[in-house]
């Protein structure tokens, strides 16, 4: 009886498993989908070729919808160049069970410019997303840390020690001439435009090429103009570099115009390889104006005369409207010039009677331990602002360490001669003086605003107060 009662309980044990284990498994599974994240993919084989131009693909995922764009931030990775070509994003949906997910993806440009390893930076993505109970929800995420190795080619270490690197991608060459170059004349120009096109590579990481220019031949360079274009879908395809030289030919005779030479590196073969514009010859003629430039022989006896050069009336005035300029400007000063050499000494003289600069004389004689300087410095402040002697001054602000201090120099100044001369310590009579002076400009702002407090008034009619 216990037996078949034990396997009654194992068969309903067994049953409640195989409903309940799909149902948790189901909703352990939807919970891990819920949540938004971050993906980070580099496409290709590691390590990768410094020059080597390698995708990677950043994807956020968010359930739902997105109700906020997630902002790509730039990556900044020291020893590489990482841009952002297409800044459109490529949106999609996923579904993972029962969940549907949101995704935008951006694509990365990583190029290595040395060898070693390079970490992404750990950088934030806020965004908000609708989340499963109707309501907005705001997710923060970081980059996850991934990790790029580069390396330089097999016999290109001494090559790689300095200057730019070799682009690992293919390089494309065009040019093109503005003039049949066999058909000038002394004096023309020639405009040479040459293109450099490069397959999944931004035009900033496209080298600039060498331009030499013949003995005998004035080159001027153009700065280049860099674009980059999108393929099918909008998808980023590459980057163009377009360089226009002008060549200047003074002298006929024929010339040689070198090669445009550019080495990339192909990432298959991880050999490198050259990319090239030909060398234009160019033919140039005598000008046909050049026999009238020759001067004619001149009789027996005669004198060269010396070519007489017309006037330049446009110069002449400019000169003279330069002269008039400085002739009213020297009146202008010798007539200000007194004027405001009273202004500036008037100036000076009110900065040196003002508050501050008064006052820091007292502090400096005291801290000098000066007293006869000090007591100086101070009736003159004091008659100048304060309106009122020392001691009485010390009595308004009601400041006894003040009134010490005051009779301590009075003393020290005025003491019989039969006295033992003493060193009097003007340290503390000047940090007293200080803290009054700070009370008393506290009182003066808050009581008498733009009047120095203690001053009388003046009477409102100077020339007396009857009718």
């Amino acid at each position: 009886m216990k037996g078949a009662l034990s396997r009654v309980a194992s068969a309903g044990v067994a049953l409640w498993l195989a409903v309940l284990l799909p149902l948790l498994l189901a909703a352990g599974a939807a919970h891990a989908a819920s949540g938004p994240d971050v993906r980070v993919q580099v496409q290709g084989r590691q390590p990768v070729l410094v020059g080597q131009q390698v995708q990677i693909e950043v994807t956020v995922v968010a359930p739902n919808f997105f109700l906020s764009a997630p902002p790509f931030p730039t990556l900044d990775v020291p020893g590489a160049v990482v841009a952002m070509p297409d800044e459109r994003g490529v949106h999609g949906v996923e579904q993972e069970g029962e969940q549907t997910l949101a995704t935008i993806q951006k694509t990365y440009v990583f190029t290595a410019q040395q060898p070693g390893d390079f970490t992404l930076p750990p950088v934030k993505i806020d965004f908000s997303y609708h989340a499963d109970d109707g309501k907005t929800a705001q997710a923060s995420l970081t980059l996850p840390p991934t990790r790029i190795s580069a390396q330089l080619p097999a016999g290109a270490a001494a090559a790689g020690a300095g200057g730019s690197a070799m682009p690992a991608t293919r390089l494309v060459i065009h040019q093109s001439l503005d003039r049949d170059a066999t058909q000038l004349s002394a004096g023309d120009a020639l405009v040479r435009t040459v293109e450099i096109q490069a397959a999944n590579t931004p035009a900033m990481l496209i080298p600039p090429p060498r331009f030499e220019v013949p003995s005998g031949v004035r080159m001027y360079v153009a700065d280049p103009v860099l674009t980059d274009s999108s393929g099918q879908g909008g998808s980023f395809a590459g980057g163009r570099r377009i360089e226009r030289v002008t060549y200047v030919f003074e002298d006929s005779g024929h010339y040689a115009l070198p090669a445009v030479q550019l080495q990339w590196l192909d990432p298959q073969t991880r050999k490198p390889a050259t990319a090239q514009a030909p060398a234009v010859a160019v033919q140039v003629k005598p000008a046909a104006h050049a026999g009238a430039r020759i001067a004619p022989a001149l009789p027996v006896g005669a004198a060269a005369r010396a070519t007489h050069k017309p006037w330049n009336w446009m110069h002449l005035g400019l000169w003279l409207a330069a002269l008039v300029l400085l002739g009213v400007l020297a009146f202008a000063l010798r007539r200000l010039w007194p004027r405001w050499r009273l202004r500036r000494a008037a100036l000076a003289a009110a900065h040196a009677q003002s508050d501050g600069v008064m006052f820091e004389r007292v502090l400096a004689a005291c801290q000098a331990s000066d007293a006869k300087g000090a007591h100086r410095a101070l009736l003159a402040w004091c008659q100048a602002h304060a309106g009122a002697a020392p001691q009485q001054w010390a009595a308004q602000l009601d400041d006894a360490a003040l009134a010490a201090q005051l009779d301590m120099l009075q003393r020290h100044l005025y003491r019989s001669s039969t006295d033992a001369p003493a060193a009097w310590p003007g340290g503390p009579c000047a940090q007293a003086l200080r803290d009054a002076h700070r009370r008393w400009r506290e009182h003066r702002a808050a009581h008498a605003p733009g009047r120095p407090w203690g001053r009388p008034l003046r009477p409102l009619n100077p020339f007396g107060s009857g009718s």
